[in-house]
């Protein structure tokens, strides 16, 4: 391994959080397209090699993490940051989005509240005022948080879904969605 992809390997391990290539060529000092191309070569590296640890890219930033077959085995040493509950509401609003903070409130009750403020101050969700409730989005780097590769909706969807242990329902009318 060349000593400038040691270099961007601990940069992004040390970072603990998605980050992108002009943040990783800031604390590195090399350039940005040769960092872009010692993560192509990192994340190749650890594909081939069938490690438990994987670098993966989530829009324009990159994380290193640990591969998703491990992960369940993992928490019992990294416990997961937010609590099991905060994680199944954050999983319910990214199934039903968008979803009126009234709505949660009916399915979960009063403790909504709690979690949504604390969603949001994690920027993993947007509320934008509806009426005398809120309307509740996951936000850009809701994907990058729980480490999902994908971006559309309907994948997040599913992903979290099967984080919380149910099962989303295939085909569903999006006009529908809310209310199911």
């Amino acid at each position: 391994m060349s000593e400038e992809r040691g270099l961007v390997e601990a940069a992004l391990f040390s970072a603990g959080k998605p980050i992108d290539a002009e943040e990783l060529s800031k604390s590195t000092q090399l350039p940005v397209d040769r960092v872009g191309a010692l993560l192509r070569s990192l994340k190749k590296a650890y594909e081939t090699m069938g490690s438990a640890l994987e670098v993966v890219q989530i829009g324009k930033k990159w994380v290193f993490q640990i591969r998703e077959d491990y992960t369940e085995k993992a928490r019992y040493f990294a416990p997961p940051e937010l609590p099991p509950d905060v994680v199944k509401t954050a999983a319910l609003i990214a199934y039903h989005q968008p979803i009126k903070q009234s709505d949660l409130n009916d399915m979960i009750g009063e403790k909504v509240y709690e979690h949504v403020k604390m969603l949001k101050s994690l920027s993993l969700v947007t509320a934008t005022p509806q009426g005398r409730t809120l309307s509740l989005s996951t936000s850009r780097h809701f994907p990058e948080f729980f480490g999902i590769k994908a971006t559309a909706r309907k994948e997040i969807k599913r992903l979290m879904a099967e984080r919380a242990g149910f099962k989303p329902k295939e085909d569903q009318n999006p006009a529908t969605e809310a209310h199911d």
